[in-house]
């Protein structure tokens, strides 16, 4: 039995365009991004239920400068945000210089009070490590006015480690530990999907900063994982598999191979074949939780293949609005996204996550320059 999704009673491209502008102004305004002291720069992973930051987050920062050169290159609702954004990404990229100079890396959560501990702090994770770097290097690319070159010295810091931990395998590797102490077995502990969009990212970086072993590496992770995704799901979590689509639409982004964004449409429609009625996806492939930062990606890559001409007819406008609807009901009206509806946190990449979506939504697919940079600059 097929499922016919209605495109009546769904959100406008007015609602949606104005929860984008709260998600901006929450980008901007609230907090996330700390204004003084060591941290100077540095991105938050949520606020919680009090609007206090809880740790700063390098994966974060780095999809922060990407966010931001997103704004600045035309998604902001104004002139301002446009200018404000370009502010807070220089902030965001002196912190990283500072970090990687001086520390070489910060732990994975960095707690902002004393006695807090994480699991994931036992670990370097080689995704972080290239999702910061794609992000120092996207904006670099759209603040060359200012900013000059000053982004390639921390860009090559972080390649360079990445590289390192990658040393003599054929595909980048998940992490490497810290002081030897164990990781729990998790998506995210794992080679796996999600280094598609690591390794696709990566190879966006101009040559000199990305080395050419580093190079042959990503050109390896993004062969083995998109034969991986082509023949079966890899693992049963909707969030890394998303990532993994993501990696190769950054990847057609740097190509004019309709083959490329063929073989997203086919991934992106067996994936989609999970979608209940009201529109939703869970976290899994058996279920469990409707997530924000899962919505928000099927919906924006479901807009990014239809701006381009995939994914035609009625049924797919009605399951994409189906995302949509789902999606804004995870806006608070101070422009925070909240992670899942059983948690009273305002979550960072959520946000920057949902943002990019709805303001997709609200173009409608008609500005093909903003589209453009979408997929180059997804966050």
């Amino acid at each position: 039995m097929t499922t016919t999704f209605s495109t009546t009673g769904t959100g406008s491209s007015t609602e949606t365009a104005e929860a984008a502008r709260r998600i901006e102004r929450w980008l901007l305004r609230s907090g996330v991004q700390i204004e003084e002291g060591a941290q100077c720069g540095a991105v938050a992973g949520w606020l919680d239920g009090k609007g206090q930051l809880e740790f700063v987050y390098l994966e974060i920062t780095g999809y922060y400068l990407n966010a931001m050169a997103w704004l600045a290159s035309g998604a902001a609702s104004s002139p301002q945000g446009a200018a404000d954004a370009l502010e807070h990404g220089r902030q965001a990229l002196d912190w990283i210089t500072r970090t990687s100079s001086e520390r070489g890396v910060p732990p994975t959560r960095l707690y902002l009070s004393t006695g807090r501990s994480d699991w994931r702090n036992a670990g370097v994770f080689t995704f972080d490590l290239a999702m910061a770097a794609r992000g120092v290097a996207c904006f670099g690319d759209v603040d060359r006015h200012d900013a000059g070159d000053a982004w390639e010295k921390p860009a090559v810091g972080l390649c360079d480690m990445i590289e390192s931990m990658s040393s003599g395998a054929a595909v980048l590797q998940s992490h490497d530990k810290v002081d030897g102490a164990p990781l729990p077995d998790r998506w995210s502990t794992q080679p796996g999907p999600h280094h598609l969009k690591a390794a696709a990212g990566l190879l966006r970086i101009p040559d000199g900063v990305l080395g050419t072993p580093l190079r042959r590496i990503c050109h390896r992770t993004c062969e083995h994982w998109e034969a991986m995704l082509r023949e079966a799901w890899p693992c049963r979590e909707l969030h890394p598999l998303l990532y993994g689509i993501e990696g190769l639409l950054i990847g057609a982004s740097a190509t004019d191979d309709d083959g490329a964004l063929e073989v997203v449409e086919r991934l992106y429609t067996r994936l989609m074949g999970l979608q209940a009625v009201d529109g939703t996806l869970a976290e899994t492939r058996a279920g469990g939780i409707v997530r924000s930062d899962v919505l928000a990606q099927a919906l924006r890559i479901g807009l990014l293949l239809r701006g381009h001409g995939y994914l035609r007819g009625d049924d797919w406008a009605g399951r994409l609005e189906g995302l949509t609807r789902a999606l804004l009901g995870f806006v608070r009206a101070d422009g925070g996204v909240l992670f899942s509806g059983d948690q009273d946190i305002a979550n960072v990449w959520c946000a920057m996550f949902a943002h990019q979506a709805l303001v997709l939504h609200s173009w409608g697919g008609e500005e093909a320059d903003l589209t453009a940079a979408a997929m180059k600059l997804l966050v």
